[in-house]
C-alpha cells in the first residue's frame, strides 16, 4: 500500500518525535544536538508501506487447505539471523545459519528445524497459539533421526545447526512453559564435537560452530554450577587462524571457562563440604579470582573503540519517554556487541561474589579471623569490592533503555513500524558514524532502518538474561550483601525493567499468572510488595535458559 507521509517539520524531528521549530535550512533542535537536518517537500513522491503483518494476519484466518506462502522463515532469517550479527563479536550460530540453510533441499533436517523455530518466533508475535511450530518441530526430529543414522552426517554443519536450532526451539518453548531446559539437543551436539573437528571441509563454518557450542556450555555450566563437560576442555583455547580467526567473543568465553570452574570449584569446596574449608584453600580462591578479574580488564582494554559505550542524557539526547536510570542511557552499535558487554560485566560480578564469599568464610578459619600469615580476610579489599558491584550495576542499567527503547506494550508484529516506539541510539549511533560497516551506508535512513529492526526483535531477549541474572545474585547470603552495596531504589527499578520485559515478551503475570495485556507505568511492582518474589519468578524463568547463549 502507499502513502504520502506526515508534513510538517524536518525528517530528523519527525523521526525523533519532538516538535520541530521548522527553522530553515536547519532547524534549532538539529543544530543544537548536531543532527543533519532535511526538509522533504510536503507534497513528497509516493513511497510503500511495510504492510506485511495484515497479509500475515489475513494468513492466520485463511483455511490450511489454501496453499499460501510461509512468511515465518524469511521473517526469523532477516530479524534474527542477518540484522545486527558481524563476525567480529560472532558467537558462531547465526552467523553461519543463512549460507548452509540455502545449501540445503528443501525436507532437509536443518531446513526443517529452521521452519520449527521460525514459526515458533513467528507465532510469539502474531500472539496466536496456533500448533503448527510443534508439529513443525516433530517433522524436524524426526528428519534428524533419520539423518543421523549415517554416520557421515554426524560432523557435517547443517547437521550440527540442525541440532542447535531444535535446541533454540526448546529453550523457547522451557522459557515460555516456566519450566527446566532440556538438554537432549546440547548434549547430542555436544557428543558430535569430535566428528565436527575431524570434518575437513567446511572448516571455517565447523570452527564457528564449534565455538557456538563451546559458548553455550560455559554459559549452562555457570547457570548450573558445575564444571564443564570433558568433552569441552580439548577444544578450550582452541586456535587455528586458517579456519576462523579468535575474536573478542572467543577470547570472552575461554575467561568465561575460567570463570565457571572456579564457581564449580568453590562450590564444592564450600557449600558441599561438611567440614570447614581451610584457610589455604580459601586463599587459593582469592588469589585466582584476582587473576581472571584482571583478563577480565584486559579484555576490556582490547576491545575496539568504538564498541565501547557511547552515554547519553535523558531530556538532553533522548526523549522523556524512555526510562532511563538516573537519566542516564548506554548505547552501543548492535545488540552483539551490547551483549558482549552485559557478559563481560555479569563475570566480573560473579567473581566479586566468590571472592566475598571466601572472604566470609575466611572469616570462620581461625579464633580472630586472621589468617596465618596475619592478614584480616574480611576487611582486605572490601571497598574496592563494594565500589567495583556499584559500577557494575549501574553500566546493566544504563544499558536497559538501548535495549528496550519506549516500549511498553506487549510485542506484536506491527511495532516494526510503529512510530512512536523510540529507541535513543538510531539517531545518535549514525551521526556518530558507529553503525557496523558491514550494515551501514553512511549516516543513511536505511542503515537507521535496520538497527531500529534488529531492536525490535532481539532487544527484549538480550536485556532479559542479564536482569534475571542480576536479580538471582541476590537470593542468597552473599548475595543479600552484595545487594547493601547498591543505591537506594536501585534493586526495585531493576525489578520493575525485568517485570517490563516479560510483559513485554508476553510472559505470564508473576502475580496473577495470567499474561498482563497492558503495562501500567508504576504498577508492575506495588509499594510494599514482596520483592524477593520476583527474584523467584526470575529464577523460575531461568530455569528454561539453562542451555541458551547469553549470560
Amino acid at each position: 500500500m502507499v502513502n504520502r507521509g506526515r508534513s510538517g517539520g524536518c525528517a530528523t524531528c519527525k523521526q525523533r518525535r519532538v516538535k520541530c521549530d521548522e527553522t530553515k535550512p536547519k532547524c534549532r533542535s538539529c543544530q543544537r544536538l548536531r543532527f543533519d537536518c532535511e526538509y522533504k517537500p510536503k507534497h513528497a513522491t509516493l513511497k510503500f508501506k511495510d504492510q506485511n503483518y495484515r497479509f500475515s494476519r489475513a494468513v492466520a484466518n485463511m483455511p490450511r487447505s489454501v496453499a499460501v506462502p510461509d512468511t515465518s522463515v524469511p521473517f526469523f532469517l532477516q530479524h534474527y539471523a542477518s540484522l545486527g550479527r558481524q563476525l567480529s563479536s560472532a558467537r558462531g550460530f547465526y552467523e553461519v545459519l543463512i549460507p548452509v540453510y540455502s545449501s540445503q533441499p528443501q525436507n532437509s533436517a536443518l531446513n526443517l528445524a529452521v521452519l520449527a523455530i521460525a514459526s515458533k518466533v513467528l507465532s510469539l508475535w502474531r500472539c496466536d497459539d496456533s500448533r503448527i511450530p510443534r508439529e513443525n518441530y516433530t517433522q524436524a526430529v524426526n528428519c534428524l533421526r533419520r539423518t543421523i543414522q549415517r554416520r557421515d552426517e554426524f560432523g557435517k554443519p547443517a547437521t550440527m545447526l540442525a541440532i542447535l536450532s531444535l535446541q533454540l526451539y526448546e529453550n523457547i518453548s522451557s522459557v515460555y512453559g516456566l519450566r527446566s531446559g532440556t538438554r537432549v539437543h546440547h548434549d547430542g551436539a555436544m557428543s558430535l564435537l569430535p566428528f565436527v573437528d575431524s570434518n575437513s571441509t567446511n572448516r571455517v563454518t565447523n570452527s564457528y560452530i564449534r565455538r557456538f557450542m563451546l559458548h553455550t556450555e560455559i554459559c549452562s555450566a555457570m547457570r548450573e554450577e558445575r564444571p564443564l563437560q570433558p568433552i569441552a576442555h580439548p577444544w578450550l583455547g582452541y586456535k587455528n587462524r586458517a579456519d576462523a580467526p579468535e575474536n573478542m567473543s572467543s577470547i570472552l568465553d575461554n575467561i568465561g571457562a575460567s570463570v565457571a570452574e572456579l564457581q564449580a570449584r568453590y562450590v564444592q569446596l564450600v557449600r558441599d563440604n561438611n567440614t570447614i574449608p581451610s584457610f589455604s584453600a580459601l586463599r587459593k580462591i582469592m588469589t585466582e579470582t584476582k587473576h581472571i578479574d584482571e583478563r577480565l580488564l584486559t579484555w576490556a582494554r582490547k576491545v575496539p573503540e568504538h564498541w565501547h559505550a557511547l552515554k547519553l542524557e535523558s531530556g538532553k539526547h533522548i526523549d522523556h519517554s524512555i526510562p532511563t536510570y538516573l537519566s542516564t542511557c548506554e548505547i552501543y552499535p548492535s545488540c552483539s556487541v551490547a551483549t558482549l558487554w552485559t557478559f563481560w560485566r555479569v563475570q566480573r560480578l560473579l567473581i566479586v561474589k566468590i571472592a566475598l564469599g571466601s572472604l566470609n568464610a575466611m572469616s570462620t578459619c581461625g579464633d580472630d579471623g586472621v589468617g596465618s600469615d596475619g592478614i584480616s580476610p574480611v576487611n582486605e579489599d572490601f571497598v574496592w569490592y563494594i565500589n567495583t558491584v556499584q559500577s557494575l550495576v549501574d553500566s546493566m542499567c544504563y544499558i536497559v533503555p538501548f535495549y528496550l527503547g519506549s516500549r511498553v506494550r506487549p510485542l506484536n508484529i506491527t511495532d516494526f513500524d510503529d512510530p512512536e516506539i523510540l529507541f535513543p541510539s538510531c539517531d545518535f549511533l549514525v551521526q556518530e558514524d558507529r553503525i557496523p560497516l558491514n550494515e551501514k551506508t553512511t549516516r543513511s535512513q536505511g542503515s537507521r532502518a535496520a538497527h531500529r529492526r534488529h531492536l525490535h526483535a532481539q532487544g527484549p531477549w538480550h536485556i532479559m538474561t542479564p536482569l534475571s541474572r542480576l536479580l538471582t545474585f541476590f537470593l542468597d547470603d552473599c548475595g543479600q550483601l552484595m545487594a547493601t552495596f547498591l543505591r537506594p531504589g536501585q534493586l526495585d527499578w531493576i525489578r520493575e525493567q525485568f517485570l517490563r520485559v516479560t510483559t513485554l515478551l508476553r510472559f505470564p503475570s508473576w502475580q496473577t499468572g495470567d499474561f498482563v495485556e497492558q503495562l501500567k507505568p508504576s504498577s508492575l511492582l506495588p509499594q510494599g510488595s514482596d520483592g524477593t518474589r520476583v527474584e523467584r519468578f526470575a529464577q523460575d524463568i531461568r530455569e528454561g535458559l539453562t542451555f541458551m547463549s547469553g549470560p
